[in-house]
């Protein structure tokens, strides 16, 4: 299957290529993945990148100009598939793949498996017939057939279409037929995606009737002309006259009549592909011949190969609409969550950096003062993502607040959440933690750590070391056991608590930020605030990323204790 394409339009120029899902970045700078030498486009202007829903998302890289979708400026944003986005006097868009195969048609009955047979006849090629314009009855044919097309709704009822129309006449039979890719045999049995006799809603009326109808005999269709379309990529016809002296085996639609069999590909057929195969009676109009009919189907395969596409999108476009709206409340349910540094604690330097990704990747953050001075925090991560997450994430800091403003054991806390937790969780999902309760007065950091990260405690003189051991107990199991630990936090010292979207953050390279990055940052940078550590490491992890798009959600929490 192809991959998505990225076309970029303006001046008279059209550019194709197919993006980098990890990151393509657009700009004037001929270092820049896509060139585009103009004014009005800054040097690094906008990258795009594909999110874990497959997705691609346009950002601006603090351009001049900006990036505009539907005339509005963005700074980030996903893009319907197709969808324009306008950077200076360029269009750009991205279209994924039209080539994907359609489903096969349930509703087809045969009364004998397809089989494939071999006999000696000319084979008319495509290659060597160059197609004529079509006119008379043909014309009228196809435009009728090109208009039922366009009424369409998805692409799954497409071939079933297709072949109803061209199987009109008695005794005729259309399919449409998927190979394997052209290294591999025709198998005896090709897979038959859709198809259509034409007799069949006369045998409809002759049950109504109550009339005998015959079984049907096994459909059979020629090898040489599967063969034929696939190794030459066009279509291929065989004509013949029935004779008595002639046992006609590729057809047992009727042996009996002069017939014509016309395959036409669909597409790329080198790798697996689908051919249209038509068997049909000729000579029955005299104004029409079997070149004619030919290149009529040759027309509609054309037509159908057009109609596909433009299904596909429609159909990427809808789902994506809908998919995009979901994400989209997702968004501004966790936007609600951003956390808040309280007013009404004293004796601590507090800073936060709360940056989630736009697909909501299932941080969670929050700061809160409790009766009796103290400050209450908690940093975690749902194991989810979009909006399954931000419900977790809701539900989690409703449950954490009510539940702490009747009980002081932390380990009890995390107990109740659990048992409350466990009843709306989707299926396999699950909540690491980190629950804290700080005492500016005394000191005193009261913690329950929930298999989250080990947060790192900081010296004044740049010592860095893990706060307590790691902890197997997640959130939305059953039967966990959740420990209460005490951590003495003296004057000056930082407590920094983080999401591995800092530590799992990538270079270019592919290496990891990691923990030694983490702790190399926070020996080097010296004594600072809170707000300035935060800054240092956010910095830091930018610089390591370089032109790579944020692909987790970002959290850090950094608590000075200044007596």
């Amino acid at each position: 299957m192809a991959a998505a394409m990225l076309t970029i339009t303006g001046r008279g120029k059209t550019q194709r290529l197919e993006p980098n899902k990890e990151c393509t970045i657009i700009g004037r700078s001929p270092r820049c993945d896509v060139f585009i030498e103009s004014r009005d486009v800054s040097r690094e202007h906008a990258r795009i990148f594909q999110d874990p829903f497959g997705r691609w998302i346009v950002e601006d890289l603090g351009s001049s100009n900006g990036i505009f979708i539907n005339g509005k400026r963005m700074e980030a944003s996903a893009v319907l598939p197709g969808e324009p986005v306008v950077i200076g006097s360029f269009a750009l868009s991205i279209t994924p793949s039209l080539d994907q195969q359609i489903k096969r048609d349930d509703s087809i009955k045969i009364t004998a498996n397809i089989t494939t047979g071999g006999f000696e006849a000319e084979i008319i090629s495509g290659k060597d017939k160059p197609a004529e314009a079509l006119s008379g009855p043909f014309l009228e044919r196809f435009e009728k057939i090109v208009e039922r097309l366009s009424e369409l709704a998805s692409p799954s009822a497409l071939y079933p279409e297709v072949c109803r129309y061209l199987a009109q006449g008695p005794k005729a039979v259309a399919a449409v037929l998927r190979l394997p890719e052209r290294a591999e045999p025709i198998p005896e049995r090709p897979d038959i995606v859709a198809c259509h006799f034409g007799d069949a809603q006369d045998d409809a009326a002759a049950q109504n009737t109550g009339a005998f109808v015959p079984p049907r005999l096994a459909f059979r269709v020629s090898g040489h002309v599967l063969d034929a379309v696939r190794s030459s990529g066009e279509a291929a016809m065989v004509k013949t006259v029935y004779s008595a002296d002639i046992e006609v085996t590729w057809t047992a639609v009727d042996a009996h009549s002069p017939r014509a069999l016309i395959c036409a590909p669909l597409g790329d057929v080198s790798k697996v592909g689908d051919l249209l195969y038509l068997d049909i009676p000729i000579g029955q109009t005299p104004q029409t011949s079997p070149e004619q009919m030919f290149d009529f189907v040759r027309a509609v395969s054309r037509q159908v190969i057009y109609t596909r596409k433009s299904l596909i999108l429609m159909q990427a476009k809808a789902e994506r609409s809908l998919f995009d709206h979901e994400l989209s409340l997702a968004q501004k349910i966790q936007l609600k969550l951003a956390p808040a540094i309280p007013r009404d604690v004293s004796g601590v330097d507090l800073a936060v950096h709360y940056k989630p990704v736009m697909w909501v990747g299932g941080d969670y953050c929050d700061l809160w003062s409790l009766a009796d001075g103290r400050l209450a925090f908690a940093v975690g991560r749902v194991c989810d993502m979009g909006l399954p997450a931000a419900v977790v994430l809701s539900s989690l800091r409703i449950l954490l607040r009510t539940t702490m403003s009747f009980c002081d054991e932390l380990s009890e806390v995390m107990k109740h959440v659990n048992s409350h937790l466990i009843q709306d969780l989707p299926k396999e999902t699950s909540v690491t933690l980190f629950l804290g309760v700080f005492d500016p007065a005394k000191g005193n950091l009261d913690y329950v750590n929930a298999s989250q990260l080990q947060p790192l405690i900081v010296q004044p003189r740049g010592a860095v070391g893990p706060l307590g051991q790691a902890n197997d107990s997640v959130l939305g199991i059953r039967d966990m056991i959740f420990q209460t630990k005490r951590h003495n936090i003296n004057k000056d010292e930082r407590l920094l608590v983080f999401t591995d979207g800092i530590t799992k953050a990538k270079s270019p390279n592919g290496d990891q930020f990691g923990l030694k990055g983490l702790t190399y940052i926070l020996k080097t940078a010296g004594d600072h605030s809170a707000s300035k550590t935060i800054d240092s490491l956010t910095r830091a992890v930018a610089d390591f990323r370089q032109m790579l798009p944020q692909n987790r959600d970002n959290t850090l929490l950094c608590c000075n204790c200044i007596g």
